[in-house]
């Protein structure tokens, strides 16, 4: 083998499950494809792939081979990490973020981005958590910034931050200083996150045990919606203390004690494939979590 290039085309066409999808996410052509597994065949006197009428298959062989590569190219991205000049970097990079993260950690890592790596052309996506684990799952994001890991056997999950959550509300309400009981909470909707998440799940459990009635639980993908209703006084929103920092600096919005009540810090982490070009998304994983820590 002359290089890694063979090696990489395994990878991908196992990835991709054919040499079409291969050949298209390498920009060459399906001949070309066959052409270089075929040379890798010949050199190594095995058969690697066995084709099917809509998927091809590893050979026993095959897969053994599959390991050792995985690990040479692995071995490369690590080289590439530890030697590469960071300014030598090029390439389009997506991103998938939370929104919680866009208006926290973002700014900050696209700065560090911008003036470490200038080659590296952004695209960014702001989305929900369970979406960006899809796109990632699908190849359709280099780089998830979301709530709690990517279950995929492929993913690389690093912590990056948490943020507690709190209650908010406007100070129209007129509730008082003192420490409230969440009874005294449900004369309003309470306004969290998606009613498929963990955190509206606990907020629910929260208030049967503490056998408060007529319970209004909404649930909202945004947190930009979460803090312009609470302003609004249309409801108490369940929300990341940290993305509503201006309205509670400015007193359109106040953090109430609720009595007996802790509520959970939500983890975020990076996450990225493991993959023949992974080298640019590990980079950049690594400078989200430099520029988290930095942060805290």
């Amino acid at each position: 083998m002359r290089d890694l290039r063979s090696l990489e085309t395994v990878l991908w066409i196992v990835r991709l499950g054919g040499f079409r999808a291969a050949a298209a996410r390498l920009n060459t052509t399906q001949s070309a494809i066959s052409a270089r597994i075929g040379q890798l065949e010949q050199e190594l006197g095995i058969r690697i792939f066995q084709r099917g009428a809509r998927r091809v298959t590893l050979t026993a062989e095959g897969t053994a081979l599959l390991r050792y590569a995985e690990q040479m190219v692995d071995l490369r991205e690590d080289m590439l990490r530890a030697i590469a000049d960071p300014a030598a970097m090029r390439g389009l990079l997506r991103i998938g973020i939370s929104e919680t993260l866009a208006h926290t950690l973002l700014p900050r890592l696209v700065q560090r981005i911008g003036a470490a790596h200038p080659g590296i052309v952004l695209d960014m996506v702001v989305d929900i958590t369970p979406a960006l684990r899809t796109s990632l799952a699908a190849g359709h994001i280099d780089v998830a910034m979301l709530a709690g890991t990517v279950d995929d056997p492929r993913a690389v999950n690093q912590p990056l931050c948490s943020y507690p959550l709190g209650w908010l509300a406007s100070p129209a309400l007129g509730l008082p200083d003192r420490p409230l009981r969440l009874a005294e909470l449900t004369r309003w909707p309470i306004l969290s996150f998606s009613h498929d998440t963990e955190v509206s799940a606990a907020l629910r459990r929260l208030f049967e045990a503490a056998g408060a009635p007529r319970l209004r639980l909404w649930g909202s993908t945004s947190i930009a919606t979460m803090a312009e209703l609470a302003r609004a006084g249309v409801c108490i929103s369940v929300m990341q203390v940290i993305a509503a920092d201006r309205e509670l600096a400015s007193g359109a919005l106040r953090r109430l004690a609720v009595a007996d009540v802790e509520l959970p810090e939500i983890p975020f982490h990076v996450s990225h494939l493991r993959k023949p070009d992974s080298h640019v998304a590990a980079t950049i994983a690594a400078l989200a979590r430099e520029v988290a820590g930095a942060s805290e």
